[in-house]
């Protein structure tokens, strides 16, 4: 097929998450991110009963696309190249449906770190969504790479994970610019947002395929800052324990709580599994993650947990995915907190866990708090890349709300004779001048 084309078969209507999206220019076909949906797979499975047996379960439901079907049941059809955003199941999980490099299936690129997380995740993963299939290639940030007709630029960006990139990818009909997911208020955003939009230049963007998570949703827009400034004061108010719920992937909030600890003159200690995703990222040396090695952050074993029962006061617990198990070991004292650091749960299964996660804490008396600032772009900042980009298409994924993302930019989209296009699944969008 002449010319170029995108084609969406995940992270549309109103799919947060779960981005599957095909670019082609000529003969050249390449993925953009290739995600798992989990809302929509917490609509047909559930963990441990009713588990998918097979691929075809997925290419029944909508989580993967049949058009790219194989004579296999894993996707080829002439895709020579997979990038990967970041490091988050969303937008990597389905690669275990894609076929081998080897067997004639896609090269699968993605960041040095977000290919170290995924492999060390994918250890996990056995039978069918099994990814040991792959061998990923790793690139770096601004340093290009060509893919058939196409060149990528990958560009670091800000988000709740490391390694997260957008993509500058230069086409035969000018250049498309995908963001993936990214915030312009985290640690390194001012740095890296203004290195984006040199990258970026005079060249007119032909498409900007924007993420929009926060897009007509209700926002606390907090920086990372002011989550440890907010951290600070709730730990040196607290005279008991002080347990905090974060993701172990942001680095961002495991730095700032390591600084909280080491101003309010407190232990870090993270439970098991915590730990397990800390170790993955200490390979990392650039991360600059609190030492496990140098006891920065002790393992919550028995050892330590006696020690929190002695002396609450000393300690911030680390804890994540709304885990309850260590409130009811510990009972924490009077004066004890809870800090919420991520959003709230939005799935039902999520809300369970988190219902019953409140209990306790009501049950053992801890006053719970939320300090956190989202790892998505704000809706000022989404007009901020709309308005310094002004691109001749735009076009809104991983959001909920397609119609409240093109308001929220339509008088730019005037001003510039922007086209808004709001994607459907499986339908082709030629790009055209």
């Amino acid at each position: 097929m002449a010319g170029v084309s995108l084609c969406f078969y995940g992270g549309v209507e109103g799919e947060v998450g779960g981005n599957q999206i095909l670019l082609q220019d000529g003969e050249t076909r390449i993925l953009l991110d290739f995600g798992h949906n989990y809302s929509l797979w917490r609509e047909y499975f559930s963990f441990p009963i009713s588990m998918p047996r097979s691929l075809s379960d997925y290419y029944q439901v909508g989580l993967l696309p049949k058009e790219l079907k194989g004579e296999q049941d894993r996707i080829s059809a002439g895709i020579e190249a997979c990038l990967i955003s970041h490091a988050h199941t969303d937008h990597w999980r389905a690669i275990s449906g894609l076929e081998s490099i080897d067997a004639g299936g896609p090269q699968i690129h993605a960041g040095e770190t977000a290919c170290n997380i995924i492999q060390k995740r994918g250890e996990r993963l056995r039978g069918f969504e099994s990814i040991s299939h792959h061998k990923l290639s790793s690139f770096r940030s601004q340093k290009r790479f060509s893919v058939g007709a196409v060149e990528v630029l990958p560009f670091h960006v800000d988000h709740s994970i490391p390694g997260a990139y957008a993509f500058l990818v230069h086409t035969s009909q000018g250049l498309i610019v995908y963001t993936g997911d990214l915030r312009l208020h985290g640690s390194y955003s001012r740095k890296l947002r203004s290195q984006f939009w040199r990258a970026i230049g005079d060249e007119p963007v032909e498409a900007l395929i924007c993420e929009g998570t926060n897009a007509g949703e209700l926002n606390v827009p907090l920086t990372e800052k002011d989550v440890q400034r907010l951290g600070q004061r709730c730990v040196k108010g607290s005279k008991g324990l002080v347990l905090v719920n974060l993701s172990p992937l942001d680095v961002d909030r495991l730095r700032t709580f390591h600084q909280v600890s080491e101003t309010c003159n407190r232990r870090l200690v993270a439970t098991e599994s915590f730990m397990d995703y800390l170790r993955i990222m200490s390979e990392e040396k650039v991360l600059e993650i609190p030492d496990v090695e140098k006891g920065e952050i002790l393992e919550y074993d028995e050892e330590e947990r006696e020690e929190l029962r002695r002396d609450p006061s000393g300690y911030i617990l680390l804890t994540s995915f709304y885990r309850w198990r260590e409130i009811q070991e510990i009972q924490p004292p009077s004066g004890s907190i809870f800090i919420l650091s991520t959003s709230e749960p939005f799935e039902e299964e999520s809300e369970v866990e988190f219902r019953r996660l409140v209990n306790w804490l009501r049950l053992c008396g801890v006053q719970a708090v939320q300090i956190h600032t989202s790892g998505h772009a704000f809706p000022f900042d989404i007009r901020r890349i709309v308005s310094l980009t002004k691109p001749r298409r735009i076009i809104p994924v991983h959001t909920s709300n397609c119609a409240a993302f093109h308001r929220l930019v339509s008088d730019l989209a005037t001003d510039c004779g922007t086209e808004l296009i709001e994607p459907r699944r499986g339908q082709r969008y030629m790009l055209q001048r």
